[in-house]
C-alpha cells in the first residue's frame, strides 16, 4: 500500500508552516526516535523523568571505541561533580567530610542504555524518581514542581553543572563567572570540577552533554581537552577555600528563601550579610529580628587576577544570646 507523506504527517498535527528543532547528529534523532516510540507504546504522552546523553569524542576515541578506562573514569568524575554540586545546593559546601546519603542518594546516576553507535554515546538517568525525591514521604496533596516551580535535586545539579560549562566556554582569559560561580558554590564543589577537567585533559577526550527535564528545554553545554586543562589552572589559580567564622551581633533582616539572606549588625558597628547556607528554618524560628545572637558559619575566599580577593559567607548555625539577668 502506498502512503501519502503529507497526509500522514498532517495526521501526526505536522504544519509545515511552523519552525521545529532538528537533532545535531543523526543519533541524537535515532535516540529521539526510539524514545518516543517506547512511551507510545506505554501509553505516556510525555517522558516522565529526566534523561541525560553524554556524547565522548576527542583523539582518545576510535570509531565507536574508546578504553573501558578512560570511559569509566570519565563518568566518575561526572558524578563526583554532581554529587558536590547537589551537596553544595543542599547547604553542604565543606571541602571535608563525606556527603550526606540524604543528598548524594538523590544526585546518583544511573546508565540506562548501553553505548549507541557514533562516536560513544551514553544515556544516564537519576537513579531516584522524580516522584520520591520531590514527595520521599508519599504522594502529596499538590504537585510541588507546578505549585512551588521547584525540581529534583539532580536536575538542580546538572542545570549548576551546564551553567559551570557553559561560563567556562566565553570568551575572555580571566572566566570572571565561571570562578564566581564556583565560589558561590563553594570548595567541594570547585575541587570536583578541578579533578573532572583534570580527567577530561588527561583522557584527551571531549564531552557534549544534554540533559532533558520533563516539561523544560533541553540544556546543551560542552568541555574538550584543550579548554578543560586551561579551567584546571582557573581553578587552582583562584584558590577557592573555606574557613570558620563565628558572627555575634544584632538580626537586622530575616528571609528565608533559597537565595535569602541574613543580614546581622555587629557588635563592632558593622554590618555582615550572608546566605542562610544549612541553617535550619527551625532554628530561624527560635529568632526575631532585634535579637543577639551567635552564628556559626563558613566563609569561602577565591583569588582574582590583580591580587583581588572574593569573599563569601555561608550560614551553618544559629543561636540566640539570652540576656544576663
Amino acid at each position: 500500500m502506498t502512503i501519502n507523506l503529507t497526509d500522514y504527517l498532517e495526521s501526526l498535527g505536522y504544519d509545515a508552516s511552523a519552525n521545529y528543532v532538528v537533532p545535531e547528529d543523526p543519533a541524537q534523532a535515532s535516540l529521539d526516535s526510539i524514545n518516543a516510540f517506547v512511551e507510545a507504546s506505554s501509553g505516556r504522552a510525555a517522558r516522565s523523568e529526566s534523561v541525560g546523553i553524554f556524547h565522548i569524542t576527542g583523539p582518545s576515541v576510535s570509531g565507536c571505541a574508546a578504553p573501558l578506562k578512560t570511559v569509566g573514569k570519565i563518568m566518575t568524575s561526572i558524578q563526583d561533580s554532581i554529587d558536590a554540586l547537589g551537596a553544595s545546593i543542599g547547604g553542604f559546601t565543606s571541602i571535608s567530610g563525606q556527603i550526606p546519603l540524604r543528598i548524594s542518594g538523590r544526585t546518583e546516576m544511573s546508565l540506562t542504555a548501553s553505548p549507541m553507535p557514533g562516536s560513544i554515546i551514553l544515556q544516564v538517568a537519576p537513579s531516584m524518581s522524580r516522584q520520591d525525591d520531590l514527595c520521599p514521604n508519599g504522594p502529596s496533596l499538590f504537585d510541588p514542581e507546578e505549585k512551588l516551580g521547584i525540581s529534583p535535586l539532580a536536575d538542580q545539579a546538572f542545570s549548576e553543572f551546564s551553567a559551570l560549562l557553559q561560563e567556562l566556554s566565553e570568551e575572555g582569559p580571566d572566566k570572571t563567572a565561571f570562578v564566581d560561580h564556583l565560589t558561590e558554590l563553594g570548595p567541594r564543589a570547585a575541587n570536583k570540577m578541578k579533578d573532572l577537567c583534570k580527567t577530561i585533559d588527561s583522557t584527551a577526550v571531549d564531552v557534549d552533554f544534554k540533559w532533558s527535564e520533563p516539561g523544560k528545554d533541553r540544556v546543551v553545554s560542552a568541555i574538550n581537552h584543550l579548554s578543560a586543562k586551561h579551567a584546571v589552572a582557573i581553578i587552582e589559580n583562584a584558590h577557592i577555600e573555606n574557613e570558620a567564622v563565628n558572627v555575634v551581633g544584632t538580626i537586622v533582616t530575616i528571609t528565608e528563601s533559597a537565595k535569602d539572606k541574613l543580614r546581622i549588625r555587629t557588635d563592632e558597628g558593622g554590618e555582615i550579610t550572608l546566605a542562610l547556607g544549612s541553617i535550619s528554618p527551625a532554628d530561624l524560628l527560635s529568632v526575631r529580628v532585634g535579637d543577639r545572637v551567635e552564628v556559626q558559619a563558613e566563609q569561602t575566599v577565591s583569588s582574582r587576577t590583580g591580587g583581588r580577593t572574593s569573599k563569601r559567607l555561608e550560614g551553618v548555625s544559629i543561636s540566640k544570646i539570652r540576656a544576663l539577668q
